[in-house]
């Protein structure tokens, strides 16, 4: 795969790098079950400048998933106009016995919960606990190290002040879905239900100049060297749109017996000056 692009760029021949990123970054992919999925996103069969840093999809079979503050979640939904993504913990989609017990949180400078989460509490290692027999609590047993532990689930999460809470070693947080809470604690669904309906993300990436970009006949991207949106075209990239935009009347790829020249990627004006590909060689 390639690797980031880094700027100023140089190449020796008559490739044109524009040309490059142009065809390599896709208007929308598929990944796993889902189609027409578009920027920010992009996929780990693409190199990292076609989509936000943030945003990389790892598609295996009918799974994508995503990486976010180093938990991994499998997807359930995506929808592109509200901007929500449905998601669950990977790990506790094939069991919640775990052995590493951590608290996962979202990056808010990416995302944002909506008013459709909730929060609910694992409690692990609960020993000498008297029977509790309401409907949001449920007893479950896990086979941890060698021995079997008390551990409950409880939707909507308890108090760190509940007798429960305080009688076991482990307690995390997990948002699930406020319908599931209500499946739950009313309609008897199970503790993997709940779980596996997942919970709501909004991505808060402003999404206009992406839409600017391909209306004008461009490919949405990431310029990491400034950290910033870039919209690719088949001669130079823009910061917004391809409108207007022609090959550079001394450009190699305008005209192939010309030396090559130098590129900054970022800025609309060209001088002809040599040009280097450098990072976008794949590792």
């Amino acid at each position: 795969m390639f690797s980031q692009l880094q700027f100023p760029l140089f190449f020796s021949g008559y490739v044109n790098v524009y040309e490059e990123a142009y065809s390599k970054c896709p208007a929308s992919f598929s990944c796993g079950i889902f189609t027409d999925i578009g920027y920010p996103f992009w996929s780990n069969d693409q190199p990292d400048y076609c989509g936000h840093p943030g945003f990389k999809l790892d598609c295996l079979g009918d799974t994508a998933t995503i990486d976010i503050n180093s938990q991994k979640y499998d997807i359930v939904e995506i929808y592109h106009e509200s901007q929500i993504l449905k998601i669950a913990k990977a790990d506790f989609m094939s069991n919640i016995c775990l052995i590493n017990f951590i608290n996962s949180t979202l990056d808010f400078n990416l995302f944002e919960y909506t008013f459709s989460d909730r929060n609910a509490s694992l409690l692990y290692y609960c020993d000498h606990l008297t029977e509790h027999h309401q409907p949001r609590i449920q007893k479950f047993t896990c086979p941890i190290n060698n021995r079997s532990i008390d551990c409950y689930f409880s939707a909507p999460a308890i108090s760190s002040y509940d007798e429960l809470s305080s009688r076991c070693k482990i307690s995390l947080l997990i948002p699930v879905l406020a319908l599931a809470v209500e499946g739950f604690t009313i309609h008897s669904w199970s503790i993997d239900q709940v779980i596996k309906e997942g919970f709501e993300v909004k991505w808060i990436i402003d999404h206009g100049p992406c839409n600017d970009c391909l209306i004008s006949g461009g490919k949405c991207g990431y310029n990491r060297t400034i950290n910033d949106f870039t919209c690719f075209c088949p001669y130079q990239p823009s910061p917004r749109t391809c409108s207007r935009m022609q090959p550079p009347a001394n450009s190699a790829a305008a005209n192939p017996s010309t030396a090559p020249g130098d590129i900054t990627f970022g800025y609309i004006s060209l001088q002809p000056k040599p040009i280097r590909l450098g990072d976008m060689e794949k590792q």
